[in-house]
């Protein structure tokens, strides 16, 4: 998909996009704060900053945060909130200039790119540092871990059951394909920030759905979708279940096409499994 296109999709869930996406904890907010500070990145681009969910806090504990964003919609919102210093333009070719700012930033954005690896070496030529992101590593396996894709994939069955042709990328859901970006592009460091057991109904994640704040139902006919939601939600019912939730911070120091065919060691953290 172009970045004109997914850009397009942004603008569309703009306007819901906080009110269907959990707020971050400031404990991680203060742990993303101090590890960047830990790598010596005070001064750094955001890509995909979005609403400025991530970028306002950042400013508001002294770092200094430019925002890139394809979405003029998405802008906007972040623009209403106070943040001042804005750019339009897309991953792939940064409107900064080389090693001018410590770092670029990227909040689960990279996994949706179709050239990770490109944004990647584009945040590197930023970058002194390299590229930052908040990334939600695989967690440790427990019992009802996958629950969570539960209420998507019954969506899903009924939608194609009505004729509805969706995306591939309906199916694994975002933590799912982050991870599989993790694999295929294993960062230089990696460290936890933050981790939790999280309990809530089997049905929340249907509200995404119900106010059209997921970028793949926006082509599915209104009705059509009330009727599956409405379909899943009778059959999950008042059902719970608990998963567990890990938040970290990983760094690319070099773009991935530099580096040695065995691969990069990762110290001062863990490598995700």
């Amino acid at each position: 998909m172009s970045w004109q296109a997914s850009a397009a999709e942004f603008d569309q869930i703009s306007a819901v996009y906080d009110a269907t996406r959990e707020p971050l904890k400031e404990t991680v907010v203060n742990r993303v704060a101090a590890q960047l500070e830990g790598w010596k990145i005070r001064r750094l681009v955001e890509v995909g900053v979005g609403t400025g969910r991530v970028a306002l806090p950042l400013l508001d504990r002294g770092f200094e945060v430019t925002g890139v964003d394809a979405s003029m919609g998405m802008l906007r919102q972040a623009r209403a909130k106070g943040l001042r210093r804005l750019i339009r333009g897309d991953a792939y070719r940064l409107p900064l200039a080389g090693r001018s700012l410590d770092a670029a930033l990227f909040v689960h954005v990279l996994h949706i790119l179709d050239e990770p690896a490109r944004a990647l070496a584009e945040g590197c030529r930023v970058g002194v540092r390299g590229v930052a992101a908040l990334v939600r590593p695989a967690p440790r396996a427990r019992p009802g871990d996958d629950d969570r894709l539960r209420p998507r994939r019954l969506v899903i069955e009924r939608l194609r059951r009505d004729g509805v042709e969706l995306p591939e990328r309906a199916a694994g859901g975002p933590p799912r394909a982050e991870r599989r970006f993790l694999d295929e592009h294993p960062p230089d460091r990696i460290e936890t920030l933050f981790e939790e057991d999280i309990t809530e109904p089997l049905s929340a994640e249907l509200e995404m759905f119900e106010k059209r704040a997921s970028r793949w139902t926006l082509r599915v006919p209104a009705e059509t979708m009330a009727k599956a939601i409405a379909e899943v939600r009778a059959e999950l019912g008042d059902r719970v279940h608990t998963y567990h939730h890990v938040v970290a911070l990983a760094l690319w120091e070099r773009p991935p096409e530099s580096r040695p065919a065995a691969g990069p060691s990762s110290p001062g953290g863990d490598r995700p499994g």
